[in-house]
């Protein structure tokens, strides 16, 4: 299967090459840590007696599940070394960020044999962890050639990865047999690893660590710029719209016009995923009329909507927020990370298309937690109704709060599993399989 596989990446090498020269060339992608992408790892030495534990997650969102794993194998088996991989220089810099005691930070290879080869002889890691949805078959065969475990942590399949997946269940046998252990968040997660092929006995259900995330700290500066800027130090409320796309400020900016009818003093704060397209939608807001400001350019004036384009502080900032609306939901892609404001138990809605989080958004709606909405008046109106309704925020808050002490634990379990692959110890690691729910 090896063979065929690399057979089959040798045949698309041509395509490859060029889809590469154009990211690199035309898209300005992929050029950072290129020495690392083609396997120029951080040059290791020989891991410790407890072992080291490679983890990749692939950008920011997973990276957050990768910090709290990380804080719990710090917590169990504090001789353990951890490396981090990204392939986004957002995951980079979250990686950085949130796990500051990482041994190394570098970009993930190319998951060509040469590429991956060279990457694991540098690092030397003992066991490796690919986070959430992170298949790369080259990466694990080598890997369990090598001698060195592997493991899924925090398992997902999203709607749109398994239907690509379904087609091409042969790779995807292959590849999860090279795991030694998958722990999926959901029982839908894991049947979907079955249903590709994973082991049975390899998988199993232990939640979703995100749950056990760390709650980021405002930054004392950020918040006096917000504050400023929004003229949030009388009784305005603040709304804020974070991590939207393109075709979604344009819905947001339509929803918060239709909010200030009852709330005139609303403002807000618009967060674009991509801050590089913050310029962009600084003038759009402009366009409909609205003053607007961004937070790396400041103002002396306060401002209707202040557009933040700067990194690592929208999830700190959620704690100013009278009402949050996570983006990427009035848009087909799917959505994002509804806990960070739920962690400050603020009224939280979304849109319809959350099917990159749809078991979480089913939970949390189960709870009572959240409010989706399916257009963009509903979302003005609810916006709106939750800024004026001081007891429908706290019953928000409390079923946030009964969310989330409900669904805590993965992130240990995982953690020790971990340690016990990075030290060799199959009795253990069977032990924490044992326990998990098959």
């Amino acid at each position: 299967m090896s063979l065929l596989y690399n057979l089959l990446l040798l045949l698309l090498s041509p395509l490859l090459a060029l889809y590469l020269t154009y990211r690199l060339v035309v898209k300005g992608k992929s050029r950072a840590g290129f020495g690392q992408r083609v396997g120029l790892a951080p040059k290791l030495g020989p891991p410790p007696a407890a072992g080291r534990v490679w983890m990749h997650a692939v950008s920011a969102g997973e990276v957050v599940a990768a910090a709290a794993i990380a804080r719990r194998l710090a917590e169990v088996a504090p001789g353990v070394e951890i490396c981090v991989s990204s392939t986004t220089p957002a995951g980079r810099l979250q990686a950085e960020r949130l796990i500051p005691s990482a041994r190394a930070w570098f970009y993930f290879p190319f998951d060509f044999l040469p590429c991956v080869g060279l990457a694991l002889a540098r690092v030397r890691p003992t066991a490796i962890a690919a986070v959430e949805t992170e298949i790369w078959p080259n990466w694990l065969w080598l890997a369990r050639a090598s001698g060195i475990r592997a493991a899924m942590v925090n398992g997902q399949f999203a709607d749109k990865g398994f239907r690509g997946a379904r087609k091409a269940r042969w790779l995807y046998r292959w590849a999860l047999g090279q795991l030694d252990a998958l722990f999926m968040q959901t029982r839908q997660a894991a049947d979907r690893a079955l249903y590709l092929g994973a082991p049975e006995k390899r998988v199993r259900l232990v939640g979703n660590v995100k749950f056990e995330q760390q709650v980021t700290a405002p930054r004392p500066d950020a918040v006096a710029a917000v504050r400023h800027l929004l003229d949030l130090d009388g009784a305005r409320p603040l709304w804020i719209a974070g991590s939207t796309h393109p075709g979604e400020e344009e819905q947001v900016l339509d929803a918060f016009s239709i909010a200030r009818q009852q709330v005139p003093g609303l403002a807000l704060l618009l967060v674009p995923r991509h801050i590089e397209r913050a310029a962009d939608v600084a003038a759009l807001v402009q366009q409909r009329g609205w003053t607007a400001a961004r937070r790396s350019v400041g103002g002396d004036t306060p401002v209707d909507v202040l557009v933040l384009d700067t990194m690592g502080e929208l999830a700190g900032l959620y704690d100013l927020a009278d009402v949050v609306f996570v983006g990427g939901s009035l848009v087909p892609i799917g959505g994002h990370d509804i806990l960070q404001p739920l962690f400050y138990g603020k009224p939280t809605l979304f849109g319809p298309h959350m099917h990159n989080q749809q078991d979480l958004a089913l939970l949390a709606l189960a709870e009572g937690a959240v409010v989706q909405v399916p257009d963009t008046a509903t979302l003005g109106r609810e916006t709106a109704r939750l800024c004026i309704d001081a007891q429908a925020r706290n019953g928000l808050r409390v079923a946030a709060e009964r969310l989330l002490h409900n669904n805590t634990g993965a992130a240990l379990e995982c953690a020790k599993l971990l340690a016990a692959l990075a030290r060799g110890d199959r009795s253990a690691a069977g032990e924490v399989m044992a326990r998990s729910t098959s």
